[in-house]
């Protein structure tokens, strides 16, 4: 087949089912940074920062960037028109004057496009031929500044060696059916394999491992996933061998807690550590084969600047963080004294927390968040309340700090996420995500990007309140703009199922729902610092 017929035939397939374009927060630019200055590197500024998404559907990772920094520039390159389209749509209808979205074939994309500081490309390079794989490294390397940063999503070996059973089962059944037809019988192809695989075999495992997310996924995903014409995994030094030879290096995973052999057993870390200890490469692909991992997201630099990267945490560091993270007790509020509370953590973890300074520390974050607090900040908040020398403070801080930054259990950001740590007396929702609160006919929910680059879920309140939060109205306004969209028909409150109609009870229900709404809108990430 032709590079233009693959070019057509692959437009073809996601003109036919867009893939649902969203945010993914681990290919946030301010993520990006964080993560590589973590090890050591400094990147371009992310208020300033050109943006280049390859593959970037219908503007849903890209766009909600361009709505938090104006004067930053991005740009998307997409091959489905459709998609496209439904972008620009996007961008009209969020009024965003620093973004554009083309339709063009990434294999054809050449250096005149110009240079970007973040490039990033999520869910493209192991669901397109070989020809764009190439591509999409080139322009990674081509196409970046030289102190900028490339991230792409990919899936991998030993991981994907057994599901490529279960997707080859999967396009057999499927045959040649029209393309939206295919799924059913995918579907039906899986559960009677699930029901007739032998138990402890490799097919009976593999399906274990992937039924909740056929059974729970949408049908956009396992299309693309499992039923598209290319699904291409590698092992992860092949994928950094093709990026070197693009005078690319690696500089880490998104998701940095993987790569640290301290989160690991003994038995696990220490043969790595004493064989492959200087190759941070050769640990990692061994610790693949440890989890079987199927999917990774790594970041590039140009090798000029990744030869900065070290890979021991300095405190110098650690100190420079603006973090945030949740330490939710089992018995109660954290107490300032040694008695040990058990915490539970981001990412399912858990902690027992028993020096002062460190429960201290934590209930400051727990009011904050999802806001950040500098380190800084959390030193002295442990000062003013423990009556501690400021060294007391850091050196009882750091070590706490680095551990649960290793265990990605605190997320963390090289400059302050404009969240609010407190709800401000007149809130503020971006102009550019208000104008997207708009549910769908008969819908009870809305997907909407946060400050933190984070997908989230509003009810139809929630979105009718955060519609009127654009910084002029304190609460009573905000009671008073409720009760009008009540009069507007729309939105309803129910007492007991039935609709309230007599205005003082709709009055009454604002009165009690505002509160409420507003302090989830604050806790969903949504509503910005107030201004200084």
């Amino acid at each position: 087949m032709q590079l233009k017929e693959v070019s057509s035939s692959l437009s073809e397939y996601y003109d036919a089912v867009p893939y649902e374009s969203m945010a993914f927060p681990q290919s946030a630019p301010e993520h990006l940074q964080a993560v590589a200055g973590l090890f050591g590197l400094s990147s371009p500024p992310i208020e300033t920062a050109r943006v280049l998404e390859l593959g970037c559907a219908a503007g849903g990772n890209l766009l909600p960037f361009a709505a938090r920094y104006p004067r930053a520039r991005v740009l998307g390159i997409d091959l489905s028109s459709v998609q496209v389209e439904q972008g620009k749509a996007l961008i009209a209808e969020m009024g965003l004057k620093n973004a554009e979205i083309r339709c063009g074939d990434l294999s054809t994309l050449a250096r005149s496009l110009g240079t970007f500081d973040y490039i990033i490309c999520h869910g493209v390079y192991s669901w397109v031929p070989e020809s764009v794989r190439k591509a999409i490294l080139r322009i990674a390397s081509e196409n970046l500044s030289d102190n900028g940063l490339a991230y792409v999503s990919y899936n991998t070996y030993p991981g994907w060696k057994s599901r490529e059973i279960v997707r080859d089962a999967m396009i057999l059944r499927g045959g040649s059916r029209e393309l939206k037809e295919k799924l059913p019988y995918a579907r039906g192809m899986l559960e009677y394999l699930y029901a007739s695989a032998r138990p402890d075999t490799v097919l009976k495992l593999a399906l274990e491992e992937m039924r909740p997310i056929l059974q729970n996924y949408g049908d956009y995903y396992l299309l693309h996933e499992f039923l598209e014409p290319y699904n291409a995994p590698c092992y992860f030094h092949e994928f950094v061998e093709r990026a070197e030879a693009n005078g690319l290096d690696y500089v880490g995973e998104s998701e940095t807690f993987l790569m640290f052999l301290s989160n690991y057993s003994a038995d696990i870390a220490e043969p790595l550590l004493r064989e492959w200890g200087s190759s941070q490469v050769s640990v990692e692909q061994y610790l693949d084969f440890v989890n079987n991992r199927g999917f990774r997201q790594t970041i590039l630099a140009k090798k000029n600047h990744a030869s900065g990267v070290r890979r021991q945490l300095s405190s110098d560091m650690l100190q420079s963080l603006f973090l945030s993270g949740v330490f939710v007790s089992e018995d109660g509020p954290l107490t300032p004294d040694e008695q040990p509370q058990a915490c539970n953590l981001l990412r399912r973890g858990t902690i027992t927390l028993s020096q002062p300074a460190l429960k201290v520390a934590a209930a400051a974050l727990n009011e904050a968040y999802p806001a950040t607090l500098s380190f800084d900040a959390l030193a002295q908040r442990v000062i003013t309340e423990l009556k501690l020398s400021k060294m007391a403070a850091r050196e009882q801080l750091l070590p706490f700090v680095e551990e649960l930054v290793i265990k990605g259990f605190l997320r963390f950001r090289m400059s302050e996420p404009d969240i609010a740590a407190v709800l401000p007396d007149r809130p503020v929702v971006l102009d550019e995500t208000r104008a997207t609160l708009k549910p769908p006919a008969g819908a009870d929910a809305v997907s909407v990007s946060n400050l933190l680059h984070e997908p989230v879920y509003l009810n139809i309140l929630e979105a009718r309140v955060a519609l009127l939060m654009d910084g002029s109205r304190d609460e009573e306004a905000l009671i008073a703009g409720l009760v009008e969209d009540a009069g507007n028909g729309l939105i309803t409150f129910l007492n007991d199922g039935a609709p309230v109609s007599e205005l003082a009870a709709i009055e009454e229900a604002a009165r009690k729902q505002v509160p409420i709404a507003a302090a989830s809108l604050r806790a969903k990430g949504l509503v910005r610092r107030a201004k200084k």
